[in-house]
């Protein structure tokens, strides 16, 4: 019996990719320095060709055919609105079409085994998480798009690297190891989430290996700082460089400062998806995140409408893979609220589009009162209180019956200490969310730790939202 096996090491031209896609230092010096009209026209090529091969897919085909869409009427890269709007709730749709894996390949299980494939998930807080697949050119093309964010913000070869996401079905850990081993020398020290190893143990590792700079969520940062300042760790000792983050909707700054005062280094802002990668990262000047443009085409379209917006307004982030096959993603609404601004050039020569702070999630807004409530549009009053862990969880349900029922929204907070005194705290709390908001919400504060099952923090993604209003 003869068999074939796709070894790993040969499945890419690994010369040609890395010219297709220039990783750190190269980055700098070509692509991240096109013009206007050079980087429309690397777009459009690669653009056209995920189009063309989106119409051997049943998903694409399928919706598109629905749409009055015919093989043909997509020559530009303008005629990309032409195209119908996908999202999530769309690919577990493709999912139940063609379980396990769903028709959004151009293949089948049956064609495993004659290329390398990965699975990670997304999703899955009740019930089973998303699947997608991931060849050679997605899941190297990540780790570049990532390096390329490492480099510009300060990371060099040698540089030794807390990693705190897990290495599981989840994306962001393995991105950031294969970025960090694989395209910048970098050592990565992948301790995983606090559920892997304590936070305690994680700053003794940074102080006893010298650990340069830390991937980690914003959120969770603020954690090990505190654990730091109950154990009386001094974070300064540890001569961190910069911190590699995703801040949420710090629209005002308070967090990212409160973050570099404890850890006294810069704090770095990105955005990235599961499917795609590191979207957008910030520059060494930190004055809104540069789109890794030669890897997704961004789109700001209305969020009721789904027609493109203009640069400068706020509306759902809409992207397209420009490298992907595996899956194509074409149009796909992350539903995450955004504001993209025109090209400019950054303090090391990057130009590119710009996408601003992230603003919250669409599909978490909750109607009070008339108004539109996004849970993570507390984060802001919550984090600037120093009377706070800044850990909280937005609780929403109806109350009332019949015509009378109701939204209603209790945002629960955590004390930093029982010494806070919870009514002057809660009182305060109140205050600054209806001045964030525009609405009354009421406000419960609770001990340190109380949130922790419910946001999920120390874990690898943070959950604002508990929704009641289907219990």
């Amino acid at each position: 019996m003869t068999i074939s096996i796709p070894y790993y090491c040969k499945s890419l031209d690994w010369d040609e990719f890395m010219a297709d896609y220039p990783p750190p230092p190269h980055f700098h010096t070509t692509v991240g320095r096109l013009s206007a009209d050079a980087m429309h026209e690397l777009q459009e090529r690669r653009f056209l060709d995920r189009v063309a091969e989106a119409w051997d897919v049943p998903f694409y085909r399928r919706r598109w055919t629905a749409a009055g869409l015919d093989n043909g009427d997509v020559t530009r890269l303008e005629h990309i609105d032409r195209i119908p709007i996908f999202n999530s709730d769309d690919l577990k749709e493709a999912l139940q079409s063609a379980p396990p894996f769903g028709d959004h390949y151009r293949f089948d299980r049956s064609a495993f085994g004659t290329m390398p494939l990965k699975i990670q998930t997304s999703g899955g807080t009740t019930g089973m998480p998303r699947p997608t697949l991931f060849d050679p050119v997605a899941w190297e093309v990540q780790g570049i798009q990532l390096a390329r964010a490492a480099f510009e913000q300060g990371a060099l070869p040698g540089d030794v690297v807390q990693v705190t996401y897990t290495n599981s079905l989840a994306n962001a850990g393995w991105n950031a190891f294969n970025a960090l081993f694989n395209w910048m020398g970098c050592v990565p020290v992948t301790t995983g989430s606090g559920v892997v190893t304590p936070s305690m143990r994680k700053l003794e590792y940074a102080r006893e290996w010298g650990v340069d700079w830390w991937f980690a969520r914003g959120e969770y940062l603020g954690r090990l700082a505190q654990v730091a300042e109950e154990n009386g760790f001094d974070l300064h000792q540890l001569k961190t460089r910069f911190l590699f983050s995703f801040l949420g909707p710090d629209v005002d700054g308070h967090f990212r400062a409160k973050l570099e005062a404890a850890w006294g280094c810069p704090v770095y802002d990105n955005y990235g998806t599961h499917e795609i990668g590191l979207i957008a990262f910030e520059g060494r000047e930190r004055k809104g995140k540069h789109i890794n443009e030669d890897t997704c085409y961004v789109e700001i379209v209305d969020t009721d409408t789904g027609v493109p917006l203009p640069y400068g307004q706020r509306g759902n982030l809409v992207a397209t893979s420009l490298h992907r096959s595996v899956p194509p993603i074409i149009r796909y609404d992350l539903r995450d609220l955004m504001i993209m601004t025109d090209r400019e050039e950054s303090e090391s020569g990057i130009v590119s589009r710009k996408l601003s702070t992230f603003l919250g999630r669409a599909d978490e807004m909750v109607k009070l009162r008339g108004t539109n409530v996004y849970p993570l549009a507390c984060q802001s009053a919550v984090t600037k209180d120093d009377r706070t862990t800044g850990d909280y969880i937005c609780v929403v349900r109806y109350v009332g019956e019949g015509i009378s029922r109701r939204e209603e929204m209790t945002v629960r907070i955590e004390r930093k200490s029982a010494d806070v005194d919870s009514a002057a705290l809660e009182a305060a709390m109140r205050q600054a969310l209806y001045k964030d908001l525009g609405v009354k919400v009421d406000v419960e504060i609770v001990d340190p730790g109380a949130l922790a099952e419910f946001t999920r923090l120390g874990k690898d993604k943070v959950r604002r939202l508990l929704d009641l209003r289907k219990s």
